[in-house]
């Protein structure tokens, strides 16, 4: 029932994102038709040849048949083709997934292990040298600006040491500097996240009953508070899938990663509509999959859950 219940909540916001990444055609200023051709044949079009392009893409129908047609090629994976390329939309995705791929799980994955780790420890050791020196590299990581960080990356690492690229993908070398750049900021607002739940779960009376019977604080901590204050964290973290996606975009921009988010910036500026549709929609349905995914985890984290 529960589950149920999710999945039809999913369904719905679906549908609310693809009436969103639809709409995105007619909600910048100007006739997309006509500012196409005029990249097409370097100078302005007839009206004959914007009305005759209008019909050929189908944007002289109805807006709910423009809809409706949109959104069942979508949902086979069919975004049409580029209005700037003689490619596909899937095609010019698929070219660059990989590349943000590997950038968004690497970040993803050092960033999440690190502050747990940092998070845990400086819970543990409340107030001594290892919760200070923790809290001063959150307070950092939290005020620094991600494209200031990138640059100053590559000026000391690329510029004047020569010891990492700092533009292209996609091999080891190339992933250091846009992987710290992006993990800095994301690890330090998770660690005093994880920090602040753990500490608000110690100070709770079972935890008082679990000392008083001698367990040991390792024990009490990893797997008493830590389990307790999953729900919260793993909440958070779902929520912050989308601060990745956003992130995505500078990181790849500073350093000339050929991923999504350059692609997406390349689409903006040249109004390839299809491209932008295609990626707003794509991001929303991984947005809603993992948080459907995260509601369906807190059955496994606190069986309660699935009874409520």
């Amino acid at each position: 029932m529960y589950a149920a219940k999710r999945l039809v909540q999913a369904v719905i916001t679906l549908f609310g994102v693809s009436l969103i990444s639809f709409s995105l055609l007619y909600v910048f200023p100007g006739d997309p038709a006509e500012f196409i051709l005029s990249i097409r044949y370097g100078y302005e079009p007839s009206a004959e040849d914007v009305a005759m392009f209008r019909e050929e893409l189908g944007l002289n129908r109805p807006l709910m048949l423009q809809y409706v047609d949109w959104l069942s090629r979508a949902l086979r994976g069919d975004f049409g083709t580029s209005w700037v390329e003689p490619k596909t939309v899937m095609a010019l995705i698929l070219e660059r997934a990989e590349a943000s791929a590997k950038l968004f799980f690497a970040t993803f994955l050092i960033s999440v292990l690190f502050a747990f780790a940092l998070g845990i420890l400086s819970a543990i050791y409340r107030d001594r040298w290892i919760d200070h020196l923790t809290r001063i590299f959150s307070m950092l990581g939290i005020s620094i600006p991600s494209f200031w960080l990138g640059l100053v990356l590559i000026w000391i690492f690329s510029v004047n040491s020569h010891l990492l690229p700092a533009f292209g993908c996609c091999s080891v070398k190339h992933l250091i500097l846009p992987v710290l750049t992006w993990s800095f900021s994301f690890m330090a607002i998770k660690t005093r996240f994880i920090r602040a739940s753990i500490i608000e779960e110690l100070s709770k009376e079972y935890i008082v009953t679990a000392r008083s019977k001698g367990l040991a604080e390792r024990v009490i901590v990893l797997r008493h508070a830590l389990r307790n204050a999953l729900i919260p964290i793993v909440t958070y973290l779902s929520m912050s899938i989308s601060h990745l996606i956003v992130g995505s975009i500078m990181v790849e921009v500073v350093f000339s990663w050929e991923g999504l988010g350059t692609l997406l910036v390349k689409s903006v500026f040249e109004r390839d509509f299809p491209v932008v549709q295609a990626l707003v929609f794509l991001s929303g349905v991984m947005m809603i999959s993992v948080n459907l995914v995260v509601d369906l985890l807190y059955t496994v984290i606190d069986p309660r859950v699935r009874y409520d």
